[in-house]
């Protein structure tokens, strides 16, 4: 049986959401001011010149540096001895390294035994992370916690006294951050002197786009030695079946030598969901959740810079459903929006939204053409938003609320409010970066290979997705079609709206099979909902309607396309202007959609051609030109 204090839960102003698990640390905050652990003194970087390689990273557009990794090699059994619950060991550590912003920590041989305990938290306990346990445990024995605030930090361990001589765990790097940072239940959100015109997404610019807020995290790099700010996106695909991808920026994943994060440091980026302020003006985060480990599927270009600067990873954990994501919806066909938002962590803050409404240029960032959109941001009731580093990887909203592409950089920021940022487009990521999956966005965002151009977000609470196919998507004019639902999330109501078609709509899950009697190409549309809420699918210039008999004119030989029934046997008749008829055949086409017919013993002119069959007659004005 478990000891008591497991069952006893933090506040959610005390308590980190990464991955973790009930509980509160043996030593609290009494003990620790009046206590004299002993303390692993860390020798601080050189700050200063830190921030000048900084300076020189942005002018590269690399991404914001947060903070740089200390090595050390430190176990799990060389803590304090603290022990209070029989039959359990609990060994506290405490680390310094004076003048960070805040201490987070890599683990390697990251494997806990069952029933053991670990948690970080700073002296205080303002901030405590844990309890983790060995649903913790990766497959590569990496692992990371979130960033504590202050300089020094303490980590605590239990675990059953026969598993006190049994690896736990090594701490092989600090991360120093020496960065300003926002902190679970601190005021240190108060604007920065050079983003004052940021707009917090509580604020009513955000209102139109609170399902699109929630796909947007903070995310934690790993690079090596160093640890940066980027931004990124919850995808939805075309399976909708919440596999957990996040799309940001290739320029994220690579440090200041042009080398890139390896296997084991994505193992240690850190996403953090819904980090932003409860309202507008109050820059409080009440509360942080994140999750540890990813694995690279795609980029744009491992080894250059021409391309449209994608970098999309799966986390190695599915999203807790607490956290509420939302799984944004996309658009690859490149239109231009006229309107909408970008929402992104700058230098790793709370999230911001920044608001266009006017059409976006294409441009591009390296040598090849058209791999970027530009966005000028327009001034709003709170403020101009802008983007600054720790943007990086973050969306661009169209005006339909779908991620059309990520940041790459640009000009923009407080003061220079007018200057252009530039977004890799979707579209380009699509395939144009390369043939193989691994620099495209097409194999992982529409795994079945489907066809959309585009889909909605979605949350995964078992919500309706519209879905549907059709028998055949070219007939001749007067055939029907028949619908077929595949939605998903077992709708309960459903709405057809079938343009151009008899009948025009229907209410029911099979709707009746749909006559279309003009030519042309006509839109199919879905609504589908259920409990959880709904969802649309349009696909444009779905059914193509063609004429029965092409070319028009003809020189006489003349292609029949018989519609849908390929059982049926068409009677065709031909009379001239005078009403004579000219031509008359029976069983024509049978079996096939299309036949051929020979008609260049008819004289030049203009000729009705009836056929009747599939219960309908339709006449056709033809002209033939005649020998």
């Amino acid at each position: 049986m478990l000891f008591l204090f497991l069952a006893i839960t933090f506040s959610t102003l005390m308590l980190f959401a990464q991955e973790s698990h009930p509980g509160q640390p043996q030593l609290n905050s009494r003990e620790i001011s009046e206590g004299s652990l002993p303390v692993i003194e860390m020798q601080p970087p050189d700050v200063a010149a830190l921030r000048i390689q900084d300076q020189q990273q942005r002018a590269a557009n690399l991404p914001m540096r947060m903070g740089v990794n200390l090595p050390i090699e430190f176990k799990w059994n060389e803590g304090t001895v603290l022990s209070k619950t029989p039959g359990f060991i609990t060994r506290v550590f405490k680390i310094r390294t004076r003048g960070a912003v805040g201490l987070g920590l890599y683990f390697s041989h990251f494997h806990l035994p069952v029933d053991a305990r670990l948690f970080v938290y700073d002296p205080q306990q303002q901030q405590v992370a844990g309890a983790f346990t060995a649903d913790n445990n990766a497959d590569n024995d990496r692992f990371a916690i979130e960033v504590i605030r202050g300089d020094q930090i303490f980590i605590e361990y239990t675990c059953r006294a026969e598993d006190a001589d049994r690896s736990a765990f090594t701490v092989n790097e600090i991360l120093f951050v020496y960065t300003p940072m926002v902190f679970t239940g601190n005021n240190s959100a108060l604007p920065r002197a050079n983003s004052d015109c940021e707009v917090n997404t509580a604020c009513s610019e955000g209102d139109n786009w609170r399902n699109q807020i929630k796909s947007v995290v903070r995310i934690l790099i790993k690079n090596g030695s160093s640890s940066y700010w980027c931004s990124g996106t919850v995808m939805n695909s075309t399976a909708v079946d919440f596999s957990p991808l996040i799309l940001t920026a290739d320029h994220c994943a690579m440090g200041w030598g042009g080398e890139y994060a390896s296997a084991s440091d994505l193992s240690q980026w850190i996403f953090y969901f819904g980090y932003e302020t409860p309202s507008c003006s109050n820059a409080v985060v009440e509360d942080s959740k994140s999750v540890t480990g990813a694995v690279k599927l795609a980029s744009s270009s491992p080894s250059s810079t021409d391309g449209s600067d994608f970098y999309l990873v799966r986390l190695k954990n599915a999203i807790p459903p607490s956290y509420e994501p939302f799984y944004a919806g996309w658009s690859n066909t490149g239109q231009i929006s006229n309107s909408g938002v970008g929402i992104h962590h700058p230098a790793g803050e709370v999230k911001k939204i920044s608001t266009y409404t006017q059409p976006l240029g294409i441009d591009q960032w390296g040598a090849n053409a058209g791999t970027h959109y530009t966005v000028v941001w327009s001034a709003t009731e709170n403020g101009h938003g802008v983007t600054e580093g720790g943007s990086s990887g973050s969306p661009i909203f169209d005006n339909q609320g779908r991620v059309i592409g990520q940041l790459t950089g640009g000009d923009s920021g407080c003061s220079n409010l007018a200057g252009a940022d530039f977004y890799g487009r979707l579209s380009y990521s699509w395939v144009s970066n390369g043939n193989a999956d691994s620099v495209q966005l097409k194999p992982w965002l529409d795994p079945g290979n489907i066809g959309l151009t585009s889909i909605n977000g979605a949350y995964n609470e078992n919500r309706a997705v519209a879905r549907f196919v059709a028998d055949t998507v070219v007939i001749a004019v007067g055939s029907i079609v028949t619908f077929t639902d595949n939605s998903l999330g077992s709708p309960q109501t459903w709405s057809w709206e079938f343009e151009a078609g008899s009948p025009s709509s229907s209410g029911q899950q099979v709707p009746p099979p749909v006559k279309y009697l003009w030519t042309g190409n006509f839109n199919v549309k879905l609504t589908v909902s259920n409990q959880y809420g709904a969802d649309s699918l349009v696909r444009e210039n779905y059914i193509r309607v063609v004429p029965r008999l092409f070319p028009n004119p003809s020189n006489g030989h003349i292609t029949m396309m018989a519609g849908n029934n390929d059982s049926a046997e068409l009677q065709l008749i031909i009379t001239n202007t005078l009403g004579k008829q000219v031509y008359t055949a029976t069983g024509l086409c049978k079996g096939e959609r299309f036949c051929t017919l020979d008609l260049s013993g008819l004289a030049g002119g203009i000729y009705l051609f009836t056929i009747i069959g599939n219960g309908d007659v339709n006449t056709t004005r033809m002209v033939l030109l005649g020998n």
